[in-house]
């Protein structure tokens, strides 16, 4: 979570740079994006805010998904640059993650000291925390080797930058890749783009979905979680939703579906996404944007037996309680 955005020169002059390739040609909107995006441009919002700025001077022209370099960019960068820096800088809202947001409909006050407070969070030595970690990076290793990555090598790699805090075992993750793989094979899905940043100036999210999939011109997010799925839980659901719109944002075409894995049941879920759900996701956003300019201390949960779904392990549990009990404090 944070308030406005940070300074975006460097991605600013790789879109120049990206556009400057397609001078004097036309070059479909979808393939920009995507190189752009390939190129870590975190939000295509920028993008936008240089095609307008080209097209109301002259320098682009655009119709029906596509558009056309029509002069030399380099005599207007620099101008157009400046523009850039100057709206982005007006930019105050609050941005947060769909993870954020997931916690955030789990209990309000674990956020608020999370992210508003910045209160000291307890983190095992090992186990599950680390599990997550290693599970994330050894996927994050594999696709970058597709479409023939070397399994055993991911796993080795992983186990030896988290030597001595997992407590998941190397066959169970050389499995979870080999049935990662299958999937990829089976869905027919081409391309697939790891932890990439995005970022929406509009919505005010930003987030890294762990895997981007693109498949004949559809492109969705893909999550993975450590556990076993023994019920669908809503805080899943509800990131799942979040970073739909992110891609949405990005892409500027409708995300309908993502994918949700988990590592330890080996378990695929296929999640569609309606316009209500999105809905749902961004109240919830804007309850967090109300929650950061008050200036009082957040509910906790009201789920149904919050203190053993919610408060069981959580990394702020101390500083809660402690809230608790001095507002039971009699002076």
């Amino acid at each position: 979570m944070r308030i406005g955005l940070e300074e975006k020169d460097k991605e600013i002059s790789l879109v120049f740079k990206i556009l400057k390739k397609f001078e004097g040609k036309e070059v479909y909107l979808e393939k920009l994006l995507l190189e752009c995006f390939r190129a870590n441009v975190s939000s295509s919002d920028l993008i936008f805010l240089i095609l307008q700025d080209l097209e109301k001077k002259n320098y682009c022209e655009g119709e029906r998904g596509k558009i056309k370099i029509l002069k030399n960019l380099d005599e207007i960068e620099e101008k157009t640059k400046e523009m850039v820096r100057k709206r982005i800088e007006k930019v105050k809202k609050v941005f947060v993650t769909p993870l954020d947001v997931a916690k955030f409909y789990l209990c309000p006050r674990r956020l608020w000291l999370e992210k508003v407070i910045q209160a000291k969070q307890q983190k095992e030595e090992k186990g599950n925390v680390w599990d997550g970690e290693a599970v994330h990076y050894a996927v994050k290793l594999f696709v970058e080797k597709l479409p023939e990555p070397n399994l055993e090598e991911c796993v080795e790699k992983t186990f030896k930058k988290y030597e001595g805090k997992l407590t998941l075992k190397k066959e169970d993750l050389e499995n979870f890749l080999k049935n990662l793989l299958q999937f990829f094979e089976q869905e027919n899905i081409k391309e697939v783009l790891s932890e990439k940043l995005i970022e929406s100036i509009k919505n005010g999210i930003i987030g890294k979905p762990d895997l981007i999939a693109i498949k004949n011109g559809e492109i969705f997010p893909i999550d993975i979680k450590l556990g076993k799925i023994k019920k669908l839980r809503k805080e899943h659901l509800i990131q799942s939703f979040g970073e739909a719109l992110l891609v949405e944002s990005y892409f500027r075409k409708k995300v309908n579906k993502s994918y949700i894995i988990y590592f330890g049941s080996n378990t695929v879920l296929d999640v569609e996404i309606t316009e209500k759900h999105k809905k749902e996701f961004l109240n919830l956003k804007r309850s967090i944007g109300k929650m950061v300019k008050s200036n009082f201390i957040p509910r906790m949960s009201n789920l149904l037996n919050f203190r053993q779904k919610v408060c069981k392990g959580c990394h702020v549990k101390k500083t809660c309680e402690a809230i608790e009990n001095y507002r039971k404090t009699s002076i």
